[in-house]
């Protein structure tokens, strides 16, 4: 059975009719007789118009069916407007460097390191002489020359060194925490010779009155040091990309360097045939360091490194001088203790190779480099310029420090 409706309004002044047509039943057209329940239902239907809630429930029919239509029409494409989100914006996304990793097979995430090395150690103020070709008679110097240990890159001897380190991996987000030590024994001499008929060595460390004559000729000086570093880092090892790795670090560092520095000068000064000056020059300190390690990686195990650190220490210096020729006043002797902040850079450059073994258990890696170490104000040392009432002094130069030299080392990760 199919019906169909077409319902149709008719506004009056006294009622409201409904009126249906078209219908359609059982395949036949024609009139249609309402049953008695449907009499009933259009009889109630009639509504008096006068009443005032009819009116508005006429009213609130006609808005919703014009409303249903307007909504019913499809709307044109720039008739839609984007949704605005107004939630609250959610964390992320998160983004994490990737953790330098030896890829070993059963990591214990341990692993230690030596390096040999081969430094040259320098220090401003160690000159000892002044070559005057004019000769002990005259008051001027002509074509002086300062001679010492500095004057001459050659005068600086290699000495012998060692770096000794172990450290670990944490789980903790893949820090790292590395322990080193730095020991270098330091050893110069130098032999000092006007040369015959060339004039004669005016004494650096002597007092100014001493007075000289043409047997001043020679002189000879050592210089004995022992530098020892302990550090102690906590780093971040992780990958920039495939082929750099860097490693930002900070820690803390012990030093201590002590120094002895004697002079033995030839000669006739006001009538003693030889002067001795001996200095003591040793300072600790603890402080902070921190600095970048990076390993820019070429391939089939080859890398090159290049590090950079600096540290500030709080230190101590203890300086002792003594100078014996004659009797007073020749001679002194010299003993003080102060307080120093102590500030030092390195930089090291290097070349790399490592491979894996026995299944990627271990990872052995070979390296050699040079570095640079400078320590800032490290010679405290006087020397004084009159045996007046004051006996002026002053301390020598700038005073720095310097190491420099090669690096040989081996890795061993477990």
């Amino acid at each position: 059975m199919k019906n169909l409706f077409l319902e149709k309004f008719a506004w009056g002044s006294e009622q409201t009719t409904y009126t249906m047509f078209a219908s359609e039943r059982s395949g036949k057209r024609g009139g249609y007789t309402p049953p008695k329940h449907e009499k009933h239902w259009r009889k109630s239907m009639h509504l008096s118009w006068n009443n005032p809630l009819s009116r508005v429930l006429a009213s609130s029919v006609v808005a919703l069916l014009a409303t249903t239509s307007l909504h019913a029409i499809p709307k044109g494409p720039c008739d839609t407007k984007p949704e605005v989100c107004c939630e609250e914006p959610k964390p992320g996304p998160f983004a994490f460097a990737y953790p330098a990793d030896m890829n070993l097979s059963c990591p214990r995430d341990f692993y230690f390191h030596v390096e040999g090395l081969a430094f040259q150690a320098k220090q401003d103020g160690m000159e000892m002489a002044i070559r005057n070709t004019n000769g002990a008679s005259s008051t001027s110097i002509g074509n002086g020359t300062v001679l010492g240990f500095s004057n001459d890159h050659r005068d600086w001897d290699y000495n012998p060194g060692l770096r000794f380190g172990m450290g670990f991996n944490l789980d903790h987000d893949a820090w790292n925490v590395d322990f080193a030590w730095t020991w270098v024994n330091i050893t110069n001499y130098r032999n000092l010779y006007a040369g015959a008929g060339a004039g004669i060595l005016i004494p650096e460390f002597l007092t100014p009155t001493t007075t000289l004559d043409g047997s001043n000729v020679r002189a000879g000086a050592s210089w004995h040091a022992s530098y020892n570093v302990l550090d102690a880092k906590l780093g971040k090892p992780y990958h920039v990309s495939r082929y750099f790795v860097v490693n930002p670090h900070f820690g803390v560092r012990a030093a201590w360097i002590t120094q002895h520095f004697s002079v033995d000068y030839a000669g006739n000064f006001s009538g003693v045939y030889r002067a001795i000056h001996h200095a003591d020059n040793d300072m600790w300190g603890f402080g902070a360091r921190t600095g970048l390690n990076t390993d820019w990686i070429l391939g089939k195990g080859w890398s090159l490194y290049g590090n950079a650190a600096g540290s500030l220490l709080f230190g101590k210096f203890s300086i002792e001088q003594h100078l014996s020729f004659g009797t007073a006043p020749n001679g002194f002797d010299l003993d003080y203790d102060f307080y120093q902040n102590v500030a030092n850079c390195e930089i090291a450059l290097g070349l790399a190779w490592g491979k894996h073994f026995n299944k990627n258990r271990y990872h052995v890696a070979v390296k050699a480099g040079y570095e640079f170490h400078e320590w800032f104000d490290m010679n405290n040392i006087r020397k004084f310029f009159s045996t007046g009432a004051y006996f002026a002094n002053d301390t020598v130069s700038r005073g720095n420090l310097t190491l420099n030299g090669f690096t040989l080392g081996l890795v061993l990760d477990i």
